[in-house]
């Protein structure tokens, strides 16, 4: 087995590796070159510092490293069928916490997807400890949607992209990687509305809005009940985008997920945060 830098290969070629490691996955989540290179950008993936497992020119299995202020942060791990229980998902995990050394971060990330035992086990055989639970939720279009009469409007404003940046900045609590505000620096015409109810209720949603799909959801409460105040933004937010499927990743299971699961959204999957320091020593 040869560990080579995955800068080494081309997105195709990364995108073939990877989708066949889901095949048989919990949650497949095939990806494309371009969602890829995509998903590179804005999560800050570093390809030279990401590997591949090699057995002469077959791959066995991939994994991606992002890098952060003081933190790394191990995606896209998986090993192809034709690399199973032969270590390479060891290999790979050894080769991407060296990187992190070389980085000199204090604190690794990752998360993985509650119910893939046999990933669980390897993380904390690594010493990576469970941190929290995040849900990935989705909501189908409605070309009826409306807002329910008992959401007392006083004002909707929307806000441009810059002005969603600066909400997000101000987040109380601490976001997944995924939703860092990081993240969102890199991605493209993102949009917002502050909301105002007359029952003195107040908050605002950033969001992406595509042709066909709302992504990159985020809500904040700033007065009111949480869960009603969650409801009626985003009520409010599909009144005005009928036709576009929705979906939000890392949701906590809090009261704004009580909110959402009003507005209509359900759980597709859950995730499991995991970190662990860099001093501690591989198995």
């Amino acid at each position: 087995m040869k560990l080579v830098p995955a800068s080494d290969f081309s997105y195709e070629q990364l995108v073939d590796a990877y989708n066949r490691t889901r095949v048989d996955y919990v949650v497949p989540m095939p990806m494309n070159a371009a969602r890829l290179q995509e998903y590179a950008r804005v999560y800050d993936v570093i390809l030279s510092r990401s590997t591949v497992a090699m057995n002469g020119d077959v791959m066995l299995g991939l994994g991606m490293l992002g890098a952060r202020d003081g933190r790394s942060w191990i995606t896209r791990l998986g090993v192809l069928p034709e690399g199973r229980r032969q270590g390479t998902g060891q290999a790979i995990m050894d080769e991407l916490i060296r990187q992190s050394h070389l980085l000199e971060v204090d604190t690794i990330w990752l998360e993985v997807i509650k119910g893939n035992a046999p990933a669980h086990a390897l993380f904390c055989k690594y010493g990576f400890a469970e941190t929290r639970e995040l849900i990935v939720a989705r909501r189908a279009p409605n070309l009826h949607a409306e807002i329910p009469d008992d959401i007392r409007v006083k004002s909707v404003t929307p806000l441009d992209h810059e002005d969603a940046i600066i909400l997000l900045s101000h987040r109380r609590q601490k976001p997944n990687w995924l939703n860092e505000i990081e993240s969102f620096h890199h991605v493209k015409n993102l949009s917002a509305l502050v909301i105002e109810l007359l029952d003195g209720g107040c908050g605002w949603v950033t969001y992406h809005a595509g042709l066909l799909q709302l992504t990159r959801v985020c809500v904040e409460v700033t007065a009111g009940d949480p869960a009603e105040v969650t409801a009626a933004i985003l009520h409010i937010l599909h009144q005005r985008h009928k036709r576009q499927d929705t979906i939000t990743e890392n949701l906590l299971d809090d009261e704004i997920w009580e909110g959402f699961k009003t507005a209509g959204y359900f759980e597709a999957f859950r995730r499991i945060e995991m970190k662990r320091p860099i001093h501690l020593a591989n198995p």
